[in-house]
This record gives C-alpha cells, sequence and structure tokens, in this order.
C-alpha cells in the first residue's frame, strides 16, 4: 500500500522554523517522538534523540479498502479515506473515538512528565496533534504559539 511506503520514506530536509525547532528542541528537558521512522528522523535532523519513543504519539492511519478499481493520486485518497474515517469508517485502522482515547493517554503523558517545571518537546504527527492539543486546552493549558497544521508546524502550550 502507499500509505505503508509513506510510513517507511525518508523525509524531506527542507524545514520550515528551522532555527526556531532547534531552539525548543534544545531548551527541553524532555523529548519525545512517536515510534513511526518520520518522527524518529526528524529529531535526527536536528541531532536530537528522544527521552521516550511511544507509540502514543503514532499518527492516526487511514482507513483503506482493499480493492484497488478506481485509481486516484494518494492526496486525493488521503482526503476520502480522513473524512470516511470522521464518519466512522474504520476498516484496518483504529476508530476515531480509540485515536481519542489514545489522544488522552498521550496527554496524560505530557502532563505528567512536565511536572515539576520541565520542558517537554513532542515530535509528533499532525491529526494526532490535534487531537492531543485538544485534550491539553480542556485541561486548563493555554495555547501560547501555533503556526499552523504544516508539515514542520509547531505549537506551544503551557499551563
Amino acid at each position: 500500500l502507499w500509505i505503508d511506503e509513506y510510513n517507511i520514506s525518508n523525509i524531506k530536509e527542507e524545514v520550515q522554523n528551522k532555527d526556531t525547532i532547534f531552539k525548543l528542541l534544545d531548551d527541553a528537558d524532555i523529548i519525545l517522538c512517536s515510534k513511526l521512522k518520520r518522527s524518529v528522523d526528524s529529531l535526527l535532523l536536528f541531532d536530537k534523540r528522544a527521552t521516550y519513543i511511544n507509540e502514543l504519539f503514532n499518527e492516526v492511519e487511514l482507513p483503506y479498502f482493499s480493492w484497488n478499481l478506481i485509481r486516484l493520486k494518494p492526496n486525493i485518497w488521503l482526503i476520502i479515506f480522513r473524512i470516511l474515517w470522521f464518519l466512522g469508517y474504520s476498516k484496518n485502522v483504529e476508530s476515531y473515538s480509540k485515536a481519542k482515547n489514545r489522544a488522552k493517554l498521550a496527554t496524560k503523558m505530557l502532563i505528567d512528565l512536565s511536572r515539576n517545571g520541565k520542558s517537554v518537546t513532542l515530535m509528533g504527527h499532525g491529526l494526532m496533534n490535534r487531537l492531543i492539543i485538544k485534550e491539553l486546552l480542556a485541561s486548563n493549558y493555554n495555547k501560547l504559539k501555533s503556526t499552523g497544521n504544516k508539515n514542520w508546524s509547531y505549537s506551544i502550550l503551557s499551563r
């Protein structure tokens, strides 16, 4: 599947906000990332290694069909399958409700690790990051800064 190929592909090294991301990683007491190759490789671009690597932070996978009747570009399939996933289609992957529960567990881990004033930085993935941010905001965190939802974007939250 093209999704599997994407998950094991090399990352693009054109990093927006490179200086800021380097500083965030450099200032972090604890660095977290998912188990996905692109998350670990992203840290390596900055000569950093994760304090903890955990699948809780993995990106939410896309559902897929087992047939190949229609040929579309991957970015079109991505949109179609993500919409279907939000509408409840979760064949071969975790459901939306299970992903939200995983985000709650990931949020608890972030909060626990940040106790005693520790600075925690997560090198994560788009949709899972948004689910975690939603949980952090519900836990009385404030969003101090956000650069959007594109690759290499970041958000800074504090309690």
